[in-house]
């Protein structure tokens, strides 16, 4: 089980490896702290409303350990090294071969692509009795779930598994034997080492929950593989062994706790009460509450169960300052710990990070904390004030807004506060790689989204699907408009709470009558449990 790798490469002439069973409990590891650490307390909350912590707990440990257990198998430990390298390749198998993995240098096997390691892996547990909804995140990690099942998978491609399609002797009874049995035992540390005394033990998980440990394996499994940070330091995180190490030589306790010590440089924002004795517009931008400010803010202060707030209200108004603050009141209530600000263009997602960024930095000396923040478009790096922003790794003072060089690319929606434009969030509605993290991202944050008037038909279902999906993980949304047609806000409000209740949403309100055709203005429209009033 030790002489099976994970990951292989060469560089300056020295051949590296990484044991499977190392990256096994590498990702493990990580994704149980992401679990404890990261998440915030709505996102573990909606995690647990169906079973206890520990139950959860348990689950998420299994899925990190058992990601990449399709990797034993022949398929994946006859592939040639990326960079080429027949040497490193060679002994490699040599190894295996020494373990008692006869003819694996000589196997040739024509299909071996049908059995790709996520693949192989969702297989597997298939054949071990693991529930359906959890094999599908195995299959998944990848960023693309399998279409069905793969219970035929080994039968069809038995040597992908199982080096031969037929033992036709005793030898060939042996080498098949020899697979089942390492597929057996790493399977069997991964249930004792997540808590499992049994295979059925493991709980059946419906869709919102799938989705967020979907993206939570992605975020843990890039983690665990990271080598090192872009920093110029190039500081280590969980790098590669030499081939003439083993296992056994690596401490994988010390190896975690500084992988994660020197991956982790930025806060938890932890949301206070905002209250309304004072002022908080005073407090934060130094300036007396407008009365609509004032009246808005006070709304949204008694609620308990707080879901969409739709603020409309003309330009000059202060509504972007309503929107924090009120980013802050439905953080406190719903257990979000960041925030992404959606805008139709780059040039107003420009204009808005300066202003969120000077908002954060208050946030930062109050609570003595550094937070990251990201500019989410396309043109991102040629922002000076962006790019002024120093890296989390370099900052020693607390207190400060950083940028953590990680989250970066596909990686962006995981920072905490992003600013960015609106597609960031509509792509939530379409189906694309890597999906699954965009989810993770956007179920620990409070969602504004500004000029919502703006978005032509086609955006439009986009934005429906996506705000569903927000209603789905009780995620709150605040919506800012200065024109916003009446039918559009009630489509908004519907399609939140069909998201939140499900398609029985309607019976779950309690609404004033003729709510839908409510023209004052300027209006502030809440939805709050199931309760609404505007």
């Amino acid at each position: 089980m030790t002489s099976l790798w994970a990951k292989k490469r060469s560089r300056d002439g020295v051949h590296y490896w990484l044991p499977l069973i190392t990256h096994l409990i590498d990702a493990q590891n990580t994704i149980n702290w992401l679990f404890n650490h990261w998440l915030s307390p709505g996102q573990r909350r909606l995690l647990t409303q169906r079973f206890s912590e520990d139950k959860v707990e348990k689950l998420v440990k299994f899925i990190g350990f058992t990601h990449d257990i399709g990797k034993a198998t022949p398929a994946f430990q006859i592939k040639r090294s990326f960079d080429e390298d027949f040497g490193l390749d060679v002994e490699l198998l040599e190894m295996l071969i020494r373990q008692g993995f006869t003819g694996l240098d000589d196997v040739n096997l024509s299909d071996s692509r049908k059995s790709q390691h996520a693949r192989a892996g969702e297989a597997l547990l298939d054949t071990k009795g693991v529930p359906e909804s959890v094999t599908a995140i195995i299959g998944g990690h990848h960023g693309r779930p399998e279409d069905s099942p793969q219970t035929q998978q080994i039968d069809i491609y038995t040597a992908n598994y199982l080096q031969l399609d037929v033992a036709k002797s005793e030898t060939d009874k042996m080498i098949q034997k020899n697979w089942q049995n390492v597929q057996e035992q790493l399977f069997k540390y991964g249930l004792s080492s997540s808590g499992y005394d049994s295979v059925g033990e493991i709980p059946d998980i419906n869709q919102p929950e799938a989705v967020l440990l979907e993206g939570l394996l992605i975020m843990a499994d890039w983690l665990a593989s990271s080598e090192s940070l872009d920093n110029p330091e190039n500081t280590p995180l969980f790098p590669l062994i030499e081939l003439n190490q083993t296992w056994s030589d690596i401490d994988m306790s010390s190896r975690f706790r500084n992988a994660i010590s020197a991956w982790y440089q930025s806060g938890e924002w932890i949301p206070a009460q905002v209250g309304i004795e004072e002022d908080p517009y005073q407090k934060r931008w130094g300036f007396d509450a407008r009365p609509v400010q004032k009246a808005m803010t006070e709304a949204i202060e008694k609620t308990t169960d707080p879901g969409m707030v739709i603020i409309e209200a003309p330009m000059g108004l202060g509504k972007t300052e309503i929107a924090l603050v009120a980013a802050e009141q439905l953080a406190y209530k719903s257990g979000c710990d960041g925030i992404f600000m959606g805008l139709p263009t780059q040039a107003t997602s420009n204009a808005m990070f300066e202003r969120v960024k000077q908002w954060l930095n208050k946030l930062a000396k109050t609570q003595n904390d550094n937070f990251d923040i990201k500019l989410m478009h396309g043109k991102a790096a040629f922002n000076e004030d962006y790019q002024a922003i120093p890296n989390a790794s370099n900052v020693d003072d607390l207190g400060s807004v950083v940028v953590n060089s990680w989250l970066a690319g596909k990686k962006s929606i995981l920072s905490k506060f992003t600013v960015g434009t609106i597609d960031n969030f509509l792509l939530l509605g379409l189906k694309q790689k890597h999906l699954f993290l965009k989810h993770l991202g956007f179920s620990d944050k409070v969602v504004i989204l500004d000029e919502v008037h703006a978005y032509d038909a086609y955006m439009s279902q986009y934005l429906y699907k996506a705000v569903e999906w927000l209603g789905a993980y009780h995620v709150p949304i605040v919506i800012l408009s200065a024109t916003l047609p009446k039918n559009r806000r009630n489509v908004l409000l519907k399609k939140y709470y069909k998201g939140k209740y499900g398609k029985y949403f309607k019976k779950n309100v309690v609404a004033p009558a003729h709510w839908q055709d409510n023209q004052a203005y300027p209006l502030l429209s809440v939805f709050d449990g199931g309760k609404f009033y505007n």
